[in-house]
């Protein structure tokens, strides 16, 4: 037995070092086309995984998160072994590589690849330089701002001044220096309206801030917000604009009393004596010095000292007293109206007879140059929408789509039969508003939402609690007088008797009401006395009607919203006794019993279905019943089906079909054959406005607000090979061509070649090949090709104008090849202003080789 082991203590360690190694490599000769081919095959399914984490990333960038640096280290890692992998022909390598692939591949296994990313980097002032050296007081005070905020002792700093005065303006240059200097590493800023919403507030600020707060109640949410700011060693600076009354800090979560050195709070207000209380240091904002004023009043102007209009801008600006906010409006106002030396003198006549009215104080000088804009409008059409604005709440985002059923409903344009036209009348109405500064375009990319200053909303109030208009808005500090001939309130105790209002306003012809999701119950009396109401929505409520509610009450009304709500007893009853109703919103609705008696108001000319939850599918025989429909609104089959089965869906699409006078269209169609029904049978020439979506796209509960308003939108969504017939159809090719907005969603689509001038092809390489058709795609402005994998072209050969011209958005998500956007232009190019090609590392436009992001 010794003997043995001794034997084994010589051999073992022989065997282990000497003869195992050349096994091993007569293994790899042996074995060296199967160790290939298995290093072949685990790259493979490297390779689809990488894909599918390609996937993630793609969604992860859309939502502005930044993706990981294990996900991005990932998945260099597998690019540099894949390409090392297509150079092995050894089997000892092949061996190795592929123990590298498998644990790659376990690697690889993401919950999730990306995070959102703090907010801060864009700017919160828009000042050029030119105007920052010429506001020698601003850049003063600011420096004085600046210098309080870096001392030790003090925590909380005001603002104040006089509405106009430019107080935002200034508190955001403060923002915009100490973020460039680095003397704060975060910013955030909220606004307060009148009676400041705690909750609001803290939203604002989070959203800043990089803060989920998930809790429920007000402490606890207070407390969360005063550990996030309070944490650590980093600086703060908190911005509260526009305070009216005392802020509650403790209820905000906001450490104001020295608990945190690393936190400082800046207020602007107009009222000194609020802030005082605050205990805040008072930093007084006073109007702008004569040259200064003229300074800035030129610039916006966009003309020079030398101007031949001599001393007429100088003196246009000491009208104003040194108001910025009056500059500037009044500043606007001459820029896109006067440009003649005459028409500047007489405009100066105006405007200094509105200013040397009888005025009791400083702060009317910032309204009667605004009442001096407002005059000055070209038509009765264009201030009556002004004022229409001041009913929704202060920093609201109005939808110009609102405006438009507001006004067809009151019937301010006269002369526009349909809604197509009422709606291009507001676009240049609100485009002549912009222009006097009147109203400014909302926040972010919302272009069909504008806002009106605050400054000019008090003063559209102001016109509003006079002569026939009076309007009841609710904290518009007007004195509450009757009749009213407008009301708009926000309803946050549903115990508090509202109606009727008819009693004392018998001429009130619009009615807004905005609850915080309560029953509202309607009485007989709720209308008594509204013979003349025209316009009515109700927001958020659930609504309930009382049996015995008298069917002559409301038989007025025009234009009717209840967007939000909840529809119980009664409403049906209710709307089928509107017979001029010619506008019905349902948007965002929920209903358990589908109002059948729409299909009585033989009026109706827009009818909004995008329901957010409906229990029963849409009632056959309502659409053709709707003679004289103009626009129809259809949420998706995930909120609204157009019937129990494919029976009654292809009826719906006939009943669509049948409807002649149909101008605009908002469809979601699944089943590719049902799209082929309505594109064929339906004259889409005729839609000026149309938002449909095509193919097996299950999106899911969807969040209607994002489409409420649109152009012409097409969207198309393919899965499989065998829906590429749909695809190649004349009739979607058609309206193709006259889209705005494109979008192509061709997942494991393989066969199609060419959509517009190539269709019986295969194999997608290019969208267009050759000559466009005259015209083709001219007034496209935005593309969007998701998952098109082999598509090598968007355009080749000879385009002339203005084909393409208008494309400014190209949305390309596509990893293995390269794109050419074109090769041969002639005639105009098309301008990619926001051009977003995403994943492909090099492309081609006009023939010449670019990186991304470059161009």
């Amino acid at each position: 037995m010794a003997i043995q082991d001794i034997a084994l203590s010589i051999v073992g360690p022989f065997v282990e070092k000497c003869v195992n190694p050349i096994l091993r490599q007569f293994k790899y000769l042996i074995f060296y086309k199967s160790n290939v081919q298995t290093l072949s095959n685990e790259i493979n399914g490297l390779g689809l995984q990488q894909a599918e984490v390609q996937r993630l990333i793609d969604a992860a960038e859309n939502n502005a998160e930044k993706i990981k640096p294990t996900v991005t280290d990932w998945m260099k890692n597998v690019d540099d072994l894949k390409k090392e992998a297509y150079t092995i022909s050894q089997g000892r390598r092949a061996a190795k590589k592929t123990d590298v692939a498998q644990k790659l591949i376990g690697e690889g296994k993401f919950d999730q690849v990306g995070y959102i990313s703090p907010l801060g980097k864009m700017t919160f002032s828009e000042q050029t330089q030119s105007s920052k050296e010429g506001l020698v007081s601003r850049m003063s005070k600011k420096k004085e701002v600046i210098e309080a905020l870096m001392e030790d002792k003090t925590s909380l700093v005001a603002i104040c001044g006089m509405p106009g005065v430019g107080k935002t303006f200034l508190v955001e240059q403060i923002a915009d220096q100490v973020k460039f200097e680095k003397l704060f590493d975060e910013v955030a800023k909220a606004n307060l309206s009148q009676i400041p919403n705690t909750r609001t507030v803290q939203d604002q600020l989070a959203e800043q801030l990089g803060l989920k707060i998930s809790e429920e109640t007000d402490h606890a949410k207070a407390e969360r917000m005063y550990t996030r700011l309070s944490k650590g060693e980093k600086r703060i600076l908190v911005i509260l604009d526009d305070v009216r009354e005392e802020v509650d800090f403790k209820s905000l979560g906001i450490p104001v009393r020295g608990e945190c050195k690393g936190l400082k709070v800046i207020l602007t207000s107009r009222l000194s004596h609020v802030c005082s209380r605050m205990g805040a240091k008072i930093f007084e904002v006073d109007a702008l010095p004569k040259e200064e004023a003229r300074h800035l009043f030129k610039e916006v102007v966009g003309i020079s000292d030398d101007s031949t209009l001599s001393d007429v801008p100088n003196q246009v600006a000491d009208e104003c007293k040194g108001l910025p906010l009056a500059i500037v409006v009044v500043a606007k106002a001459f820029k896109s109206k006067h440009t003649t030396p005459e028409s500047w003198n007489i405009a100066l006549r105006q405007l200094k007879k509105y200013t040397m009215r009888d005025i009791g104080g400083v702060q009317d000088l910032v309204f009667s140059s605004i009442m001096w804009s407002y005059d000055h409008l070209e038509s009765a059409e264009a201030k009556s929408l002004l004022l229409l604005c001041s009913l929704f709440p202060e920093d609201y985002s109005i939808p110009l789509e609102r405006l438009v059923r507001y006004g067809k409903g009151l019937q301010l344009f006269h002369d526009r039969e349909t809604l197509g036209d009422v709606r291009d009348r507001v676009h240049m109405l609100i485009n002549e508003l912009k222009k006097y500064y009147l109203l400014v375009s909302s926040d972010g990319e919302q272009e069909d939402f504008v806002k009106l200053h605050n400054v000019v909303r008090d003063v559209c109030l102001s016109i509003a609690s006079k002569g026939e208009h009076v309007f009841l808005v609710r904290n518009a500090r007007v004195e509450e007088r009757h009749p009213y001939a407008a009301i708009s309130l926000t309803v946050k105790d549903y115990r508090v008797q509202l109606l009727p209002f008819g009693k004392k306003s018998p001429w009130l012809k619009l009615l807004r009401l905005v609850f915080q999701s309560d029953t509202l119950y309607l009485s007989i009396d709720s209308f008594v006395g509204m013979e003349v109401l025209r316009v009515m929505e109700i927001n958020n409520a659930y609504i309930e009607f009382t049996i015995l509610w008298p069917a002559q009450n409301l038989t007025s009304i025009c234009t009717l919203c209840l967007d939000g709500c909840t529809l119980r007893r009664g409403t049906s009853s209710m709307i089928g006794y509107m017979t001029q109703l010619e506008i019905l919103s349902f948007f965002a609705l929920e209903d358990d019993q589908f109002p059948r008696k729409i299909a009585q108001i033989s009026n109706l000319k827009l009818l909004d279905l995008r329901v957010r939850r409906s229990l029963q599918p849409l009632p056959r025989g309502i659409l053709s019943s709707l003679k004289k429909l103009e626009e129809l609104y259809l949420a998706p089959d995930y909120h609204l089906h157009l019937g129990r089965d494919k029976e009654e869906e292809r009826e719906c699409i006939k009943e669509i079909i049948s409807l002649s006078n149909l101008e605009c269209l908002q469809i979601h169609v699944y089943d590719p054959n049902l799209l082929l029904k309505l594109l064929h049978g339906f004259p889409t020439q005729r839609l000026s406005r149309f938002l449909i979506e095509g193919g097996a796209y299950n999106m899911g509960w969807r969040d209607l607000s994002r489409d409420f308003q649109f152009g012409r939108t097409f969207e198309l969504h393919l899965s499989q090979d065998e829906q590429l017939k749909q695809a190649l159809d004349p009739a979607v090719t058609s309206i193709v061509k006259r889209a705005k907005n494109l979008t192509l969603d061709l997942f494991d689509v393989s066969s199609l070649r060419n959509l517009v001038s190539d269709l019986d092809k295969d194999g997608l390489e290019e969208i267009c090949h050759g000559n466009l058709p005259p015209r083709c795609f001219s007034q496209l402005q935005e593309v969007k090709l998701q998952t098109v994998d082999t598509i090598k072209y968007l355009w080749m050969g000879p385009i002339e104008r203005p084909s393409l011209c208008n494309v400014h958005h190209l949305l390309w998500s596509n990893y293995s090849s390269i794109l050419t956007i074109s090769i041969e232009m002639s005639g105009e190019t098309p301008k990619f202003n926001d051009r977003k090609l995403q994943g492909v590392g090099e492309y081609y436009y006009e023939g010449k080789k670019q990186e991304e992001g470059s161009a």
